[in-house]
């Protein structure tokens, strides 16, 4: 990079502060020279080989020194250009990493430009942890809503792709509310914690499940049509029942029951807006009727 493209990237008035040390180590040499060739050498000229040489003499120096200068100054000017350009870009968040080299500038300087590519690297990594939380519910460690979403419109495009079937299943647990409020927070959280690990060890690693809401959970099994869907949600349902909050319901004074909707693509819909909507309709009639413990009216 030229040194006077970098320098055009500075603050500006470090723009002229570097303008005066280039002036000071590359110009002055020159007119050093000049003086100095100018008190050595009589006026006019005469062109014989002592003042030729002094001459050439003093005028190497000069651009030696002249050149010199240019150098140290370039050696200044890169470190602050590399170290300027990777701050603003951490500040636009686009963390651009650039590598600080031995030649371009003092140890301070190339510490100052590994500490910022080391910024750089924390802020990156942060932004990543950042972004995976917030598609994580943080109670259950299941997925958001917003991401079930978007992860089943993207199936479905898949499946549709590669005509095969996707299913959706939307569950809600009766009486939870009830049991919130007669159990506590504490018990409840616990309760929806097991409820999550539940759901996560019917899972292969393209399924997803959500929590969708306090006493609603949803799940998307790719390539699996709905009667093996249904298979998997009442294996689900069988082992929820089994949880002390559904055993001892009488004693908190709430119907356990689960109701539970499935729908698959394209039978119940060509987009991924169909098939939450039907099943989530299908969940809720259960539930309007008194719910259920079971999936066997969606054959």
């Amino acid at each position: 990079m030229p040194i006077l493209h970098s320098v055009a990237f500075m603050p500006t008035k470090l723009r002229y502060k570097l303008a005066v040390a280039f002036a000071l180590m590359s110009v002055l040499p020159m007119l050093a020279g000049v003086y100095v060739a100018s008190l050595l050498i009589k006026l006019p000229l005469d062109k014989n080989p002592q003042n030729m040489a002094t001459l050439s003499l003093v005028l190497l120096v000069s651009f030696t020194l002249a050149l010199l200068g240019y150098r140290i100054t370039h050696q200044m000017v890169m470190p602050l250009v590399k170290a300027a350009d990777l701050a603003r870009n951490i500040a636009q968040g686009k963390h651009a990493m650039a590598q600080p080299t031995g030649a371009e500038g003092s140890e301070e300087l190339e510490d100052l430009s590994r500490s910022l590519n080391e910024i750089s690297r924390n802020a990156r990594q942060l932004l990543e942890k950042v972004e995976k939380l917030s598609q994580k519910d943080k109670l259950t460690g299941l997925y958001t809503v917003s991401y079930i979403r978007e992860r089943l419109k993207e199936e479905i495009e898949r499946a549709a792709h590669n005509e095969r079937p996707c299913s959706f299943v939307y569950l809600i647990i009766n009486g939870f509310d009830v049991y919130a409020v007669q159990a506590g927070q504490a018990a409840s959280e616990e309760t929806l914690k097991a409820i999550a690990q539940t759901l996560s060890k019917h899972l292969t690693e393209y399924d997803r499940a959500a929590h969708i809401s306090r006493d609603e959970f949803a799940l998307i099994f790719p390539g699996k049509n709905k009667k093996k869907t249904i298979e998997l949600a009442q294996e689900i349902i069988s082992e929820i029942k089994k949880m002390p909050f559904m055993l001892e319901s009488q004693r908190y004074g709430f119907d356990a029951g689960l109701s539970v909707g499935v729908s698959e693509n394209p039978i119940d819909g060509a987009t991924s807006d169909d098939l939450y909507i039907k099943a989530v309709d299908r969940a809720t009639a259960m539930k309007s009727k008194g719910g259920g413990t079971g999936v066997e009216s969606f054959h």
